[in-house]
């Protein structure tokens, strides 16, 4: 089967660093954390926050079947199409179509429903349409007129980066020849961080420095930070990109993934590797092409571990010279969305030259050894291909390469 290049023609954000590319690179550049202390049933935690009305411009139908998590979706779904120069007149929604990763689904409007139950009985008559697992991706289908597939991922921590992979994929074997692809999540409800904290893996909040708590690879660090947020691409054959004249942000080279079938919530570096490899031999680069890795990098002891563990073992002697950062410590763990707003993130490296920093890296781990960009971004970096980890609960992997 002949394949076709897959590229990228629109960035869509809605997160808490920005809602741009320009703002998200400012943000990276200047190293500037989104998290901040917020409240809930009288404890104080740390979050990284959207902080806009997600409400305003919907009408009174969409308000009241929308959850956050499509009103997030929305919101970067519309930012990429006009990012890509797109309008329904423009597309043919019979070749296009959604894959939107998201892995608690519309936890927010879920948790209320169960509230509601439990208080006086009672359930709102359209619960259920805001409750599904598929609602994001089938409002983004129904908005565009996307037709030909309406997909949803829901692999934990890989599910932006997978429904990426996916779409790449269907583009460049002629199943598509457009596709709004990315990821969305809503955790900050009180259901989903009462649930996270019962594991015990969220960071204890850094009291005169809430915007430090998520340190990534450094010695100190001690879990994740939830954000919450949506990172939506458009993806098209360079063919159709060059021809109607698109931008083109970068091109898809490669994506591997993986399962670790080994535990639910250890990482395995054995299987983070073959989704690395995988993702080399699809883009038919070797390790020594790769030039900026933005790394899953939850700052949680066993996974910042596993993480480093499986670069060295994939990229060998280029792994000491290959740059690799986390982003979260200043977006926090968006979850389902992760890949995403990461993908944007490697996106920048490679178009501006800008690695962007593993922020409040002050304190070095001995055994997590490599170049992680502490502290500072760095600027003027020419790359020929960057690379992009997620890696989920449940052992899922799923790794990108753009150039």
């Amino acid at each position: 089967m002949k394949t076709r290049n897959v590229v990228i023609t629109g960035v869509g954000l809605c997160t808490p660093l920005g809602n741009s590319l320009d703002e998200l690179a400012g943000a990276f550049a200047a190293g500037r954390s989104a998290i901040r202390h917020v409240g809930g049933n009288g404890r104080i935690r740390v979050a990284a926050c959207v902080e806009q009305d997600l409400s305003e411009g919907l009408s009174r139908n969409e308000a009241s079947v929308f959850d956050r998590t499509s009103q997030l979706s929305v919101r970067a779904g519309d930012a990429a199409f006009r990012d890509a120069g797109l309008t329904l007149a423009r597309m043919d929604g019979a070749r296009g179509g959604v894959f939107l990763g998201c892995g608690s689904g519309p936890s927010h409007s879920s948790f209320e429903t169960y509230q509601a139950i439990c208080q006086n009985g009672t359930v709102k008559g359209l619960a259920l349409l805001r409750c599904l697992a598929n609602a994001p991706a089938s409002h983004l289908s129904i908005r565009w007129q996307l037709r030909a597939a309406c997909q949803t991922y829901a692999v934990a921590c890989a599910s932006a980066a997978m429904a990426l992979g996916e779409a790449m994929r269907a583009i460049r074997h002629g199943y598509l020849d457009l596709a709004l692809a990315g990821g969305v999540e809503a955790p900050l409800g009180e259901g989903v961080v009462r649930a996270w904290e019962a594991l015990r893996v969220l960071a204890r909040p850094d009291q005169d420095s809430p915007g430090a708590t998520c340190r990534p690879f450094s010695a100190d660090r001690n879990g994740i930070v939830l954000g919450e947020g949506a990172a939506l691409f458009v993806l098209e054959s360079e063919e159709s990109a060059l021809a109607r004249g698109a931008t083109i942000y970068a091109r898809f080279a490669g994506y591997g993934c993986s399962a670790d079938a080994s535990h639910l919530t250890s990482p395995s570096v054995a299987g983070q590797t073959v989704a690395m490899r995988a993702a080399l031999a699809d883009a038919q680069l070797e390790p020594a092409d790769i030039g900026y890795i933005n790394a899953h990098g939850t700052a949680t002891k066993a996974g910042d571990l596993a993480e480093t563990r499986s670069v060295r073992q994939v990229f060998g002697s280029h792994a000491d010279a290959v740059p690799m950062s986390s982003t979260k410590s200043m977006h926090g763990h968006l979850l389902g969305a992760s890949g995403g707003i990461e993908l944007a993130a490697t996106v920048i490296a490679l178009r501006k030259g800008l690695l962007p920093p593993t922020a409040h890296l002050e304190v070095p781990d001995p055994e997590c050894d490599l170049d992680y960009v502490a502290k500072v971004a760095r600027h003027g970096v020419k790359l020929r291909a960057a690379m992009s980890n997620s890696f989920a609960f449940g052992g899922s992997n799923s790794c990108l390469i753009i150039n």
